[in-house]
């Protein structure tokens, strides 16, 4: 018999070395013991927890407020057309979700193979708050064949107009999430641009295409918005 095997003889021989193997053994099913009962009690309850948690479908009932105007454009020149949401829309409603706006115009020189003129135009991110650094943004455009110039701007932050689910809180928490009559106050400035092309006839002295009427047409998309468990 090796030495080896003395050893591992006497170990188990001794009463005081089968004690500390038993104490051993028992210390190490009682951190079993807890590490499950961490796992399946504590954790599952947890999860039980989250699971309790309430659900609540939100949604949004849209409205637009539509306003127009027109204004003659000389060549070369920039004009600032300016545009502010009725106060009374803002008190009746949860938030003023988007702004778009249309920039339409024909060629109304009548003269004879007159080309459309050019017109450009830009929503300046001024004098409104707004979304302004919204990616989704489309706050500039140029048109040289009278086809409409159509801009998009945010102004909730985050809205989309799309419902959608939620988990936690309540109710109100969620409506109160979703109004906030200061998004939209202000005056939205928008500087559009006309050059003229002129005609193939200019050189005639009767003929002269020197500037354009251009039609501005301004949505604004208010909401309201609702919440219910589900």
């Amino acid at each position: 018999m090796t030495s080896e095997d003395n050893v591992i003889k006497d170990l188990f021989s001794e009463e005081g070395s089968r004690k500390v193997l038993s104490i051993y053994w028992t210390f190490l099913v009682v951190i079993l013991i807890y590490h499950a009962t961490v796992f399946w009690v504590i954790m599952q309850d947890d999860i039980q927890s989250k699971n309790d948690q309430p659900s609540f479908s939100i949604s949004f009932e849209e409205f637009s407020d539509i306003s127009t105007e027109s204004r003659t454009i000389n060549d070369g020149e920039e004009s600032v057309i300016q545009y502010t949401a009725q106060p009374g829309m803002f008190d009746s409603h949860s938030g003023f979700g988007m702004l778009y706006v249309n920039i339409s115009y024909t060629e109304t020189s009548g003269e004879i193979a007159d080309p459309c003129d050019t017109v450009s135009a830009d929503l300046a991110p001024t004098g409104a708050n707004a979304d302004w650094n919204n990616p989704n943004n489309d706050l500039s455009g140029v048109s040289s064949d009278c086809e409409t110039i159509s801009l998009v701007l945010h102004v909730f932050p985050e809205y989309l107009g799309e419902n959608y689910n939620v988990i936690g809180g309540n109710e109100q928490y969620w409506i109160d999430s979703w109004t906030d009559s200061s998004h939209g106050e202000g005056t939205f400035n928008l500087e559009v641009e006309v050059i003229v092309n002129e005609p193939v006839t200019s050189g005639i002295p009767t003929v002269s295409d020197t500037d354009e009427e251009v039609t501005v047409t301004w949505e604004a998309v208010f909401f309201d918005v609702s919440a219910s468990q589900v």
